[in-house]
């Protein structure tokens, strides 16, 4: 009798070993980000403003954040195949037409594009189709991601072309290689200070900035709800902090 008591004690601890490690791994959160979006995410790390932001609305209830980094178009493809449990910088209008499925937390915070030329170049433009007339370098999924009259004028212009490295936005502006860049000004404003220190390009001359774009918002798409829900129940003490005061977002 001792000995199946003996027994039967062991086989529950066992089971409660297996089930806590099975609980564990659960709480593992794996993240698809964008590469080279300094200073919203960093290769070191990896780190950044975004990455800190899905971490702070994950850990508070227990899950631990496991980024990734991947080419940006190809970190959607990576929650397709069911490789990450989240994938970062996701609209409803990608989800629409990319009839993705997962819970989505609506949007938690945004880019702001703006559209750059050298001063010197004289190019004024005050609209999104004036630019099908002149060569233009955006962020690899704009066409995908602004849509609309944007993703019109970008087929209708034999000049216009994606990179998913957006430090070489700026090397093809400063050396007048492109009429026009669009960006994220927070991005813009890094890669621009990191040149001055080790680019033989002179990135100092002046600029003209145009805010054609307005507001990028996006937010997390989960794999499971019950992430999303934590995610999104750890919102308002994120916004309580001052380092996403510029790029929190939670209007329409």
């Amino acid at each position: 009798m001792m000995k199946k008591m003996k027994k039967s004690a062991y086989l529950v601890a066992l089971s409660l070993l297996v089930s806590t490690a099975s609980y564990s791994q659960s709480k593992d959160v794996v993240a698809s980000f964008g590469g080279s979006l300094a200073p919203w995410v960093f290769e070191e790390g990896p780190s950044g403003l975004l990455v800190d932001l899905l971490k702070d609305c994950l850990e508070p209830s227990g899950y631990t954040l496991k980024p990734k980094l991947h080419p940006y178009a190809r970190r959607i493809s990576e929650f397709v195949n069911g490789e990450v449990d989240v994938v970062t910088d996701i609209n409803q209008k990608i989800i629409d037409e990319r009839g993705l499925k997962g819970y989505y937390t609506g949007n938690v915070y945004a880019y702001e594009n703006f559209l750059f030329s050298l001063s010197e170049s004289e190019i004024k433009v005050s609209s999104i189709k004036e630019l099908s007339n002149y060569s233009l370098l955006s962020w690899q999924g704009a066409i995908t991601h602004i849509g609309g009259e944007y993703a019109t004028m970008a087929s209708q212009n034999e000049n216009y072309s994606e990179t998913h490295n957006q430090k070489t936005q700026l090397r093809m502006l400063f050396s007048k290689r492109v009429d026009f860049i669009q960006m994220d000004r927070n991005i813009y404003e890094y890669y621009r200070q990191e040149m001055l220190q080790d680019s033989d390009l002179d990135v100092s001359v002046p600029v003209d900035i145009v805010p054609l774009f307005g507001k990028s918002p996006n937010g997390f798409l989960f794999k499971t709800e019950a992430a999303r829900d934590a995610c999104i129940s750890n919102m308002d003490k994120i916004k309580q902090n001052s380092k996403y005061k510029n790029t929190l977002y939670f209007g329409d």
